[in-house]
């Protein structure tokens, strides 16, 4: 989805007219409302398909010609293609690379995004800046109480300790089991003592939700076995929910994400 708003001398804000069309051949066409009194232009562009990051380009462009010369700021919570931040086997793109230059070339007076997976990203990216993450997680502590934060696996560490630090909160960490003979990951293991309270699990991305769940089923039964019994709360930057939330629900007490696919109401937006 993308909006835009047009930024006014007096610090006054309002919405811009889009309309954009897919023709039967697929092609994007957008028209956007001219003659409006702004001093910027600020795109929002929430990117869930390819199609939207061709609207995002085309809407650029007819901004830069309805407006010329006016600063254009760019909101892009999430990062597509983060996940492909390296290129792991000969005759692969490098996915992220391919997109932050499609980005680059718009020549955005900045680019303001939100946990984006990867460093890669940031480094690649011109004029970015990444939204502070401890607002978000502080309403979702509001509504739960004081809690444990879990980094869900290794790769998620570094990152959860040093929110917990911000926030005051002690952290824990799980890992992922793999077959030692495959490869596969058979299932997630908390390690370390199990904390006594509530756990809220913290990460960038919830895709189809497996890690999540396998690693909620573990830590219930550990809860079992040690005769312990505390909720149990997701908390996912951005939520794709490709699975929809039936499945996490099933395990977790209550769902939090600074952004929604799903446009599911069972998922609480922070």
């Amino acid at each position: 989805m993308i909006t835009i708003s047009v930024l006014t001398q007096d610090g006054g804000q309002r919405a811009l007219q889009m309309d954009s069309l897919v023709f039967p051949g697929g092609e994007v066409q957008v028209t956007v409302e001219q003659g409006a009194p702004a001093s910027a232009l600020r795109i929002h562009a929430h990117l869930d398909s390819s199609q939207t990051i061709m609207t995002l380009l085309m809407a650029t462009d007819a901004l830069r010609r309805a407006y010329p010369g006016l600063p254009l700021d760019l909101f892009m919570p999430y990062a597509p293609y983060a996940r492909q931040d390296r290129v792991a086997n000969l005759g692969e793109a490098h996915g992220a690379k391919v997109f932050c230059n499609l980005i680059n070339a718009q020549s955005y007076r900045r680019v303001v995004i939100q946990d984006p997976h990867s460093d890669v990203v940031t480094a690649l990216l011109d004029r970015v800046e990444v939204e502070d993450p401890l607002p978000a997680l502080r309403r979702a502590l509001e509504i739960i109480g004081p809690a444990t934060l879990v980094a869900p696996d290794a790769g998620a560490r570094k990152r959860v300790q040093k929110l917990a630090q911000q926030l005051g909160c002690q952290a824990a960490f799980a890992d992922k089991i793999r077959n030692t003979h495959t490869g596969t990951i058979t299932g997630s293991e908390l390690s370390g003592p199990l904390p006594a309270g509530p756990l809220l699990i913290v990460d960038d991305i919830c895709d189809g939700g497996r890690t999540f769940t396998e690693l909620a089923a573990a830590i219930a039964a550990r809860q079992q076995q040690e005769g312990l019994a505390a909720p149990l709360y997701l908390y996912v930057t951005h939520g794709i929910f490709s699975k929809g939330l039936d499945p996490l629900l099933a395990r977790f007490q209550q769902v939090f994400a600074r952004n929604d696919w799903r446009g599911d109401a069972r998922c609480q937006l922070v």
